[in-house]
């Protein structure tokens, strides 16, 4: 048996201690996640949302490939099988899920778009019953649905009578499509992660990713202004690449690895939570009321999720 496949046996068979009301590993994703509200809104402002996927996209490969590497992983257990399921994960779900969002949200309104893709907790859990890869009982349908009715409670409270482009309705399909591909690449790797282990898995998906987010940017990332960023663009660079990214998509498949999909995905809802509080915080942005009732919401909906059947733990 393949180091990677021993590894990662023994790594699911140490997961016995049962998670309590928040998964700390989950919490600081979410927390990463949500500021990218920040990174986005201020680096977008100097480069093309194409020229920053394409940047972001290739300096998260390398430091995943470089884990790998270093772990002693990169050419151990590999497979031609492997490199088929990988390949066609990375390729048709990754790469055209990351290019329907970032072309999708270009599209609509960002109150819109990100509502349609906070969808994906349905998703998956949807799609993980399907298969049979769980059970989603009733207890994680009420915390599902709380969790997405705070969602909406933070989104749509903060939207104004903002300008909607007349585009929004292929950006609303783009990015409901984003939201089921980030759905399915979420079930369908949790098998390649206790097969192959997390990291490996999430690092070759992002090398065959390349694939189709080089093509989609290169052009705009050759003719933007890198220098224009300065040191408050290089951090939230840095926040983009290193904290949410490398560490952010690394931490949540990892956990995927040692439970299941739906109970992972529900702290996608913890997103525009933080990201809220991040804008209150950084760009003087003050949440309504309605927008902390939804905060609220979101917690419990987190609690009633994972309730019924907490989810495991590393040893």
């Amino acid at each position: 048996m393949p180091d990677t496949q021993h590894d990662a046996a023994a790594d699911t068979q140490n997961t016995q201690e049962r998670c309590g009301f928040l998964d700390p590993v989950l919490l600081s994703v979410a927390i990463f996640w949500g500021g990218n509200f920040v990174a986005y809104k201020y680096l977008m402002a100097l480069i093309s949302p194409a020229a920053l996927l394409v940047a972001r996209y290739v300096l998260i490969t390398l430091l995943l490939l470089g884990l790998v590497a270093a772990r002693g992983r990169l050419r151990s257990g590999n497979s031609p099988m492997m490199w088929l399921h990988i390949g066609l994960a990375g390729l048709l779900i990754m790469g055209l899920q990351q290019i329907a969002f970032v072309t999708g949200l270009n599209l609509t309104a960002a109150g819109e778009g990100s509502l349609l893709f906070s969808t994906a907790p349905i998703f998956t859990a949807l799609i993980a019953a399907a298969i049979g890869q769980e059970q989603v009982r009733r207890g994680n349908w009420i915390g599902i649905a709380a969790a997405m009715a705070g969602c909406t409670m933070v989104i749509l409270g903060g939207a104004g009578a903002e300008h909607v482009p007349e585009t929004r309705i292929t950006g609303d399909l783009l990015m409901l499509a984003s939201a089921i591909g980030y759905a399915l690449f979420m079930v369908v790797s949790k098998p390649l992660m206790l097969r192959y282990g997390a990291l490996k898995v999430v690092g070759f998906s992002y090398l065959f990713g390349l694939l189709l987010i080089v093509p989609f940017g290169a052009r705009d990332a050759m003719e933007a202004d890198w220098g224009s960023l300065g040191s408050a663009g290089w951090f939230w660079m840095g926040w983009l690449v290193i904290l949410a990214g490398a560490y952010g998509f690394a931490a949540w498949y990892w956990r995927i690895s040692r439970t299941t999909p739906s109970r992972v995905a529900v702290y996608q809802y913890m997103v525009p939570v933080v990201a809220m509080v991040t804008a209150a915080l950084l760009l003087a942005e003050r949440p309504a009321a309605i927008q902390i009732g939804g905060a609220v919401l979101v917690l419990a909906g987190l609690y009633f999720a994972r309730r019924d059947g907490a989810a495991t733990c590393p040893s």
